[in-house]
């Protein structure tokens, strides 16, 4: 998994352990998380351009894309937004996680 400006913003630990407890082989494990990390940050991504106005994207996108790991990227997304968009990228994830714990749960019945 590569670093990712809003990692520090990621707790799925409910999620880890409800991947533990299903019967699955070590590649289809593998298969699981990354098919979470993909979702996920397709999901914050796409709420992060909500959040900012269009007259931005551009920009944002090109910074991210040159440096996605740089935790000023949520500074740079702050100066354009009237609200934190740490708030905006912690809702959605747990948006996501509480869905994919049911799914989980719900699979392993």
């Amino acid at each position: 998994m590569s670093k990712i400006f809003y990692d520090h913003l990621i707790i799925l630990d409910e999620v880890e352990v409800e991947i533990n407890n299903l019967d699955l082989e070590h590649d289809e494990r593998q298969e699981l998380h990354d098919l979470i990390e993909e979702t996920l940050h397709h999901r914050v991504l796409t709420r992060v351009l909500e959040v900012l106005p269009k007259v931005h994207h551009e920009s944002f996108l090109k910074e991210f894309k040159k440096r996605p790991h740089d935790g000023a990227l949520i500074d740079y997304i702050n100066e354009r937004i009237d609200d934190e968009v740490e708030k905006h990228v912690t809702e959605e994830i747990e948006k996501l996680k509480k869905e994919l714990l049911q799914d989980l749960k719900a699979n392993r019945k």
